[in-house]
């Protein structure tokens, strides 16, 4: 019984290993956000580190499928001024749980 146990384990975790793979390699290595998603301010563009943010969080933080790809969990509607729907419901937010240093600086991503 264990010898099945093991092997079912075995064969699941084969099963999945390709997908976790091919996620660590999907994606841009940088994104520009202010250029991807027409972001509206005076403030030095956003180039957003996502292979970094990918090694470190599932796909499913950010984006609706667990696999990644286009779209976000968040719509962004506002898109001008540091309210906007990046700063208040998809960085902040997540920096805040993740406990980034200085997540809510602006130099922190701005640069």
């Amino acid at each position: 019984m264990k010898k099945i146990f093991f092997l079912a384990v075995l064969v699941g975790a084969m099963s999945v290993a390709p997908s976790l793979v091919m996620s660590s390699e999907v994606g841009p290595e940088t994104i520009d956000m202010k250029a991807e998603f027409k972001v509206e301010g005076a403030k030095q563009a956003v180039i957003f580190p996502h292979r970094q943010h990918q090694a470190k969080l599932a796909c499913g933080k950010c984006h609706q499928s667990p696999q990644g790809g286009d779209d976000l969990i968040v719509e962004f509607v506002n898109k001008t001024g540091s309210g906007n729907d990046f700063h208040k419901k998809f960085c902040w937010p997540c920096h805040v749980e993740m406990e980034v240093p200085k997540g809510k600086s602006c130099s922190t991503c701005h640069k």
